[in-house]
């Protein structure tokens, strides 16, 4: 970047403030469009870079996740022509009509994602451990069992009771703020 695009120091605390709020909604963009979650997370990273690059040309008149999204469309664009012979690639038609979606459904993921923060706050124990082996070490139920010296079929049970767990939490809370809110 050079000294002309540079951007100030107001800029990058606003363009932080900006992509932390817009940053689940285009994480969950990727994680739906791509199957392999580790591509999910090279092009996340590729749309933070690429929107600090061209943050002098966001107007601030018009929606930060919206625009982002729109670099986001394009790194996944970018990213279905390299793999085009992949047929776990959607075509780009459906990752235009997908990233229109996420923009429109802006608050409302944002207010699942603030849910499910809360809910997962409250697993304890061995949900708890269960939860973060599958999940951020991406670990199956079959390792998990291996590791814990549960059974196989026992994991996927309790996973599956902490799952729905934490999904009636979700609807519990977003139906609580939506409800709360003035019409």
């Amino acid at each position: 970047m050079d000294d002309a695009t540079a951007i100030s120091t107001a800029q990058a605390r606003q363009l932080s403030v900006l992509w932390t709020k817009a940053y689940p909604i285009v994480s969950t963009y990727f994680r739906a469009s791509l199957c392999d979650f580790h591509q999910a997370e090279d092009l996340l990273q590729e749309t933070a870079a690429a929107a600090a690059e061209k943050f002098t040309t966001y107007d601030p008149s018009r929606s930060f996740t919206a625009w982002v999204l729109g670099v986001a469309r394009y790194k996944l664009l970018q990213h279905h022509r390299t793999h085009a012979n992949d047929r776990h690639v959607f075509d780009e038609d459906a990752i235009l009509k997908l990233a229109d979606v996420y923009a429109e459904m802006e608050s409302e993921i944002s207010s699942m994602h603030t849910a499910l923060e809360n809910c997962i706050e409250r697993v304890d124990g061995r949900p708890r451990k269960l939860l973060e082996m599958r999940y951020v070490r991406e670990m199956t139920p079959r390792k998990i069992a291996a590791t814990t010296g549960m059974n196989s079929n026992a994991v996927s049970v309790m996973l599956h009771r902490v799952r729905r767990a934490l999904r009636e939490c979700i609807e519990r809370q977003v139906a609580a703020r939506s409800s709360a809110k003035p019409i």
